[in-house]
């Protein structure tokens, strides 16, 4: 064999070793991240809202304080907001819905008519995607951190470093998830593109279609803002509006505490913090992770050594991982 042709197949080994060490490397932290994820989850569950605590009828007094009706008040509070905020979230989504639909549509006319149908259309679907997902981590963190509230409670009558550990553990669970959805999401559609754009990363035309393949993965994170401007902006009103409400209808009117349980505005407070704070939260940092990591591969898609190789197009993605 020539030298070159050595140096040739010597340069594919390379590559093909970097795209399986790469692919390892995501997968493997999206599994791992996972299990993680599933490890919190399961113990804060099995903290039990009928159980205070390991000090037995001691411990249950210090938390009720002499009172039995605040062990029923807590998980009565609990079951309220819980169903509050899911019955936001299910009537949000519903609006989010429509708007995913016709944004989508909108998208493959516009390219399609503008650029190519190909580019509308897996533009498309990246929105869709990224939309889905964005969802998704809201969600995910929406309900592990209303289960988690009652049960941080109970713990922090064994000690605050007990109720800490479970609510950084609940807090947890939503980062582990959030960046595990979004790498594999994102690894998913990279993979399935390549099916339809076969010249990416190779040297038949590859430029081309690998900028072109790449650009229509961007929508991906178009998704993933336009969901948490929904998440952040919606709830973040809808809680503002219930905490005004709260403080007019409960100190000013009746004369109660912060957050008095009797006022029907507290609960709505709280399902406030929990759909806009920590559900929109959970889709502005998808958003925010989906974006930088699109654009820096649409940069990427640019450069006639980097486009050739899928692992240094992977390059995001693995520092996501």
């Amino acid at each position: 064999q020539t030298p070159t042709a050595r140096a040739r197949r010597y340069s594919l080994f390379l590559g093909m070793m970097l795209t399986v060490a790469a692919i390892t490397l995501i997968l493997g932290s999206v599994v791992l991240a996972g299990l993680f994820a599933l490890a919190y989850t399961l113990d804060v569950a099995s903290i039990q809202l009928d159980s205070v605590g390991k000090g037995g009828d001691e411990v249950e007094m210090k938390l009720v304080q002499g009172k039995p009706e605040i062990k029923f008040s807590l998980i009565r509070n609990y079951e309220l907001i819980k169903n509050g905020a899911n019955s936001f979230l299910f009537r949000e989504y519903q609006y989010m819905a429509v708007f995913i639909v016709g944004f989508a549509a909108l998208l493959v006319v516009v390219l399609g008519t503008g650029h190519s149908w190909a580019a509308g259309i897996f533009s498309a679907i990246s929105f869709v995607a990224g939309s889905l997902t964005s969802i998704l981590s809201g969600y995910i963190g929406m309900s592990i951190a209303v289960f988690s509230n009652a049960r941080t409670t109970v713990k922090c009558v064994d000690s605050i470093g007990a109720g800490f550990n479970t609510a950084f553990k609940a807090g947890s669970v939503m980062g582990f998830a959030l960046v595990a959805s979004s790498i594999l999401v994102l690894f998913i559609i990279v993979e399935c593109y390549a099916l339809y754009f076969k010249d990416a990363f190779t040297n038949k035309d590859s430029m081309y279609n690998t900028r072109m393949m790449y650009e229509a993965i961007a929508g991906y994170g178009l998704g993933g803002s336009s969901i948490a401007m929904f998440g952040r902006v919606g709830g973040g009103i809808y809680t503002k509006a219930a905490d005004v409400g709260a403080d007019l209808a409960g100190k000013v009117e009746a004369g109660w505490d912060e957050d008095d349980p009797r006022n029907p505005a507290v609960i709505a407070d709280n399902v406030g913090d929990n759909v806009g704070d920590i559900a929109g939260m959970g889709a502005d940092l998808f958003g925010s992770l989906a974006e930088s990591s699109c654009a820096a591969m649409v940069i990427a898609s640019q450069s006639e050594v980097l486009q050739k190789e899928w692992a240094y197009m992977a390059f995001p993605m693995i520092l996501m991982s």
